[in-house]
């Protein structure tokens, strides 16, 4: 019961701040490059799934929140069922379990999703932040990879750290930490974002 309120909680915050973001909040983005991709949490453990897209860890907890993209037989990016998104519970054993309800509703779901080009790419959203579109293609190794526009470049992304505040009633993110590869450079990116 306790895990479902602090669901609940931190969907419903992740929603109002998505509300207020939308409604005209101001957001700080600090973008650099770094030698290399980072981990925030060494100690936590760095997935490894099949067809992984990229991963959002939390400040909380090490139980992560996976994004992986469904293929079909011929290797395209399945058009009925692209992205899955559900959790590694590392906190616990590691064992895969499905978002909740209300996790997929205002939270890490997958929304909006459109097929688009030849070689069938995929856009879709997240619940909790409807603005950001996520493109996801085939690279030329014909792995699934996901891409976020972060200023005036093209990443792909490699994971988001999120920091959460849970002392209060509901809890609150209160920076993000977005980590990929710059498309053309191949450098390293890190997009540190504020929420005022």
């Amino acid at each position: 019961m306790r895990r479902l309120f602090i669901c609940v909680a931190a969907a419903m915050s992740l929603m109002l701040s998505a509300s207020i973001e939308a409604g005209g909040r101001e957001l700080t983005s600090k973008v650099t490059e770094l030698d290399r991709i980072p981990s925030m949490r060494p100690e936590f453990p760095v997935p490894n799934e099949p067809n992984m897209l990229f991963y959002v860890q939390r400040s909380v907890n090490s139980n992560t929140v996976i994004y992986a993209a469904h293929l079909d037989p011929k290797g395209q990016i399945d058009h009925d069922t692209p992205i899955d998104a559900y959790w590694r519970w590392y906190n616990v054993d590691g064992h895969k379990k499905p978002l909740i309800f209300i996790e997929r509703m205002l939270a890490y779901g997958v929304k909006s999703v459109t097929h688009s080009g030849p070689r069938g790419a995929v856009t879709f959203k997240i619940a909790a932040i409807p603005e950001q579109t996520f493109v996801v293609d085939l690279d030329a190794h014909q792995h699934p990879e996901a891409l976020l526009q972060v200023g005036e470049r093209w990443i792909k992304l490699d994971y988001v750290y999120l920091h959460v505040d849970d002392h209060g009633l509901m809890p609150d993110v209160t920076a993000v930490d977005i980590f990929g590869t710059d498309r053309v450079t191949g450098k390293a990116v890190h997009d540190y974002v504020i929420p005022h």
